[in-house]
């Protein structure tokens, strides 16, 4: 029996000549600037549409795409290829060191929805903090996903709640997972900066199999990592024991750079059919680590130090792992020649944990000093407490039910009337655990309250472990909720040339309302070559579990660059309520675009969309407020007392935003000196601008969002992001040679806006506001050479020019408070700051 499966998210599958990490037995192909005549109906459910007709902008990238840059991660290799899509770095920021926020069209992490096969994947149990790019976000962890396991990458750059569901108010993005058999396929690879440190060692392995003769298939993947950490830190002027402040220090003792890391995970993706029918099944397990660290914490800081342990101060890390386990199985098949069916069920969980390592727990060896003033040095060292321990953990997971059907009714047209329906029921559990004692006790005892310090009689001992503070029995704790929708989708091919669909979705939610959706989509085809398309939608985001259930005890910077006990309090505690805030709502959307496909000639084709998206009550991670912020309010100034904490800070659907922008792809495909040429120009423009603030009554707006957390919305991502790629191809060799280029980003974040430094310190000059990372161009190449039908070389060089940010000068506040120890921005980094790397990779495929 012909299948014309048409599933409810499924992407139907896509031949593709090098889709996976193998070597053709013939010469190189000629390179495809985009492989877009492909079938894919994300974005549409009718199955004969081609990326090529659909009414919105959907960009397919090969596996081989992916991997010719020769990154080893997910999100790096989508950036390179994709500018509407922003994978920030960060450093000293907690788990951030381990995942990275991934966004679409400047948005959060959390609105873009990430599907496999179709299905939805879950998120991730935690998010940013400490003023990052996606601060309060969980959104989904690309990197614990292999490049080995996938085929192709698609991208709907498009509001698409109504047919998907929460979260798909940027767009979607659909990870295929390959059904080869009868091949072995992988690569080893290797590589380091041009510094000379974070080697990375990876290696992929793919094969398939067929299972009976009817098209049955099973496709294993495994892939490790191992890299060495970067920094980029200086010497420092922070003194110790036996060197006076302001002299710089004998070896480098702060860390700014990537954290040392390993990486394993292994996929699977399966069909059997069985009589009439097909049982599908797909999933995987990985688990990452990395070792960050946080701010070196000097030698004479009271609070946090106990000199008898570190005599010259210590840099504290903190150990980071991740585990991901997801699976899903369904059934699929024809109800007859026009209708087929898809049922399924998807489970997913993330765990993260934190354990803190060359750290110390000051209030420890301050009490027992109380308690025995007399005490010698090694006697307080010993009594000192843990250097290391578990500081608390993370989970969240997910199951999703979903009934879909698909099929066409005749309504008198020349093409009929494409329908599909269905239902989904989705329970979510997120659990914050606690630490051990030492991680976040105040002294041996667990007093109420704190002791003097070993350093200063005057100065209370901090509390909890250094740089990653354990999570406290009080704020452990489990929530859960279940969601239901029903969803209606129509496409119809009114004439020849022009193309309408539309979708409505209903979905409620156990502790956040519910929401009806819809989206109107349009495609008018004035020739064989040019056409204009368009759609308007509403859309929607639940607040997570994550935002509305997370409650935690962390380290941030205070006035003046001190780092200092905060809280985040949930939603609805008696911190926001006193401020107005009882709960979180669900986020709304509206969302207008207009796009125009050009073929110029045979070689040369454009596309350029523009799109205006309105987000209301839109879920923010508020910035630490103290007690002098909201001196105005007594009940606040006592809830956070009651914490404590020196500041705190919560969720609140705080901001009304508009974000518009052009994404412009112009491809040009040649022959050329016997070989074939593709090249590529894609280019995104982007502004998202704060309509107005929700304050509850009696509130500043400054509280409910203040210029900090403003700029991560507006400045924080590039605002112009544009690749210019070379793809040239002759006989056995081949080469790429790519240009991207990154615009600015501006945050308060380690500025003096926020550190609030006097300028009084510096001599004729003044500290600057804002942290700026400059906008850059930077080069990549690489070079392959088949050398049989199983093997083929690759080797290239990231960032050729070694290009970086500009480093922090006098005047600027992180230099001040790092005592000229981090020589980079650390915070809004589209590029990072490690430089050049180089790589070196054998491909291989039997």
């Amino acid at each position: 029996m012909k299948k014309k499966f048409i599933t409810r998210t499924l992407t139907v599958a896509i031949s593709l000549a090098l889709g996976h990490n193998t070597v053709s037995a013939q010469q190189n192909p000629a390179p495809q600037a985009e492989e877009i005549e492909k079938i894919s109906i994300l974005g549409s459910r009718v199955s004969s549409r081609t990326a090529t007709e659909s009414s919105v902008p959907v960009d397919i990238i090969s596996a081989e795409s992916l991997t010719k840059g020769g990154f080893t991660e997910l999100g790096q290799s989508l950036q390179a290829t994709a500018p509407s899509f922003n994978f920030s770095r960060t450093q000293v920021s907690d788990g951030s060191d381990l995942f990275r926020p991934a966004t679409l069209r400047g948005l959060q992490p959390d609105q873009t929805l990430v599907l496999i096969n179709g299905k939805r994947r879950h998120n991730q149990a935690i998010f940013g903090l400490n003023g990052t790019v996606g601060a309060g976000a969980a959104g989904t962890d690309m990197n614990a996903i292999p490049m080995t396991a996938l085929k192709n990458v698609q991208v709907l750059r498009d509001g698409a709640a109504a047919q998907y569901g929460s979260d798909a108010i940027a767009g979607v993005i659909n990870l295929s997972l390959k059904d080869t058999t009868d091949i072995t396929s992988g690569y080893f690879q290797g590589g380091a900066t041009g510094e000379g440190d974070g080697e990375v060692f990876s290696m992929g392995l793919n094969t398939g199999f067929d299972i009976g003769k009817d098209g049955g298939f099973i496709n294993l993947s495994v892939e490790l990592r191992d890299g060495e950490g970067t920094n980029r830190a200086q010497r420092d002027i922070g003194g110790s024991s036996t060197t006076a402040r302001g002299t710089l220090s004998d070896k480098v003792r702060w860390g700014q750079g990537n954290a040392e890391s390993e990486f394993i995970s292994t996929f699977y993706n399966m069909m059997v059919p069985v009589n009439e029918l097909e049982i599908y099944s797909f999933g995987g397990f990985s688990n990452r680590t990395a070792l960050g660290n946080g701010f070196f914490r000097n030698y004479d800081e009271a609070a946090k130090n106990v000199p008898q342990v570190y005599a010259d101060g210590f840099l504290p890390y903190i150990d980071n792992e991740a585990e991901d386990i997801s699976v899903s199985l369904g059934l699929r098949g024809d109800i007859n020649d026009d209708w087929q069916f898809d049922l399924s069920a998807v489970y997913g969980e993330n765990k993260y944990d934190f354990d803190s390592k060359n750290t110390i727990n000051a209030s420890y060896a301050a009490e027992y000093l109380t308690n025995n003033p007399d005490a010698t040095d090694e006697e307080i060292a010993a009594n000192a407490g843990p250097t290391s321990g578990y500081s608390g953990g993370f989970r969240f997971d997910q199951l999703t039910f979903n009934a879909d059907v698909s099929g066409i009714v005749e309504i008198g047209f020349d093409e009929p009337l494409y329908v599909s329906f269905g239902a989904e029921y989705r329970e979510e559990n997120y659990e914050i655990v606690a630490g051990e004692e030492a991680s976040y006790a105040c002294g041996l005892a667990n007093s109420d309250t704190s002791f003097a310090s070993v350093i200063d009689p005057d100065t209370f001992a901090e509390c909890g472990f250094q740089a990653y503070p354990g999570l406290r029995p009080d704020a452990s704790g489990e929530a859960d909720r279940d969601s239901y929708a029903f969803y209606l989708d129509l496409e119809l091919q009114l004439t020849e040339q022009w193309n309408v669909g539309t979708a409505f979705r209903y979905e409620d939610f156990s502790d956040a309302g519910d929401d009806l959706v819809a989206k109107l989509s349009s495609r008018y085809d004035f020739s064989d070559d040019f056409a204009l398309r368009g759609a308007v939608s509403t859309g929607f985001r639940a607040p997570s579990l994550q935002q509305s259930a997370y409650t935690a005890y962390t380290t941030n910077l205070g006035a003046g660059g001190v780092l200092s006990p905060s809280f985040t309090a949930t939603a609805g505690s008696p911190f926001p309520s006193a401020l107005g805030v009882d709960g979180l709502d669900l986020e709304t959307s509206e969302s207008i675009s207009l796009g125009a496909v050009f073929n110029i000639n045979d070689e040369i084709s454009v596309t350029l969309d523009g799109y205006h998206i309105e987000i209301e009550d839109r879920i923010t991670l508020g910035s630490m407020l103290s007690p002098e912020d909201v001196a105005f309010n007594q009940a606040a100034v006592d809830a956070l007392a009651a914490t404590g904490a020196d500041q705190a800070n919560y969720f609140a659907n705080s901001v009304n935003s508009t974000t518009k922008g052009l994404d412009l792809i112009i491809t040009y495909n040649t022959d050329i000196a016997d070989g074939s040429l593709a090249v590529t120009l894609a280019g995104n423009i982007n502004e998202t601008e704060i309509d107005s603030v929700n304050a509850p009554d009696g509130i500043p707006k400054s509280v409910a969002l203040d210029d900090l957390q403003r700029s991560f919305l507006t400045d924080g991502q590039p605002q112009e992001r544009a690749t210019l790629t070379f793809d040239y191809s002759r006989d056995k060799w081949g080469a790429i040679v790519r240009a991207n280029y990154y615009g600015e980003t501006d945050v308060i974040y380690f500025g003096n806006d926020h550190i609030g430094l006097p300028d009084s310190i510096l001599v004729n000059d003044t500290f600057k506001d804002t942290s700026v990372v400059e906008s850059a161009v930077l080069i990549d190449i690489n070079f392959d050479y088949q050398i049989n039908d199983n093997f083929t070389l690759a080797a290239g060089i990231n960032n050729l020019f070694d290009v970086t940010p500009d480093e922090l000068g006098e005047n600027e506040a992180l230099d001040f408070i790092t005592n000229q120890a981090f020589k980079y921005p650390v915070r809004a980094l589209p590029y990072g700051f490690d430089g050049m790397s180089y790589y070196a990779r054998v491909n291989f495929s039997f």
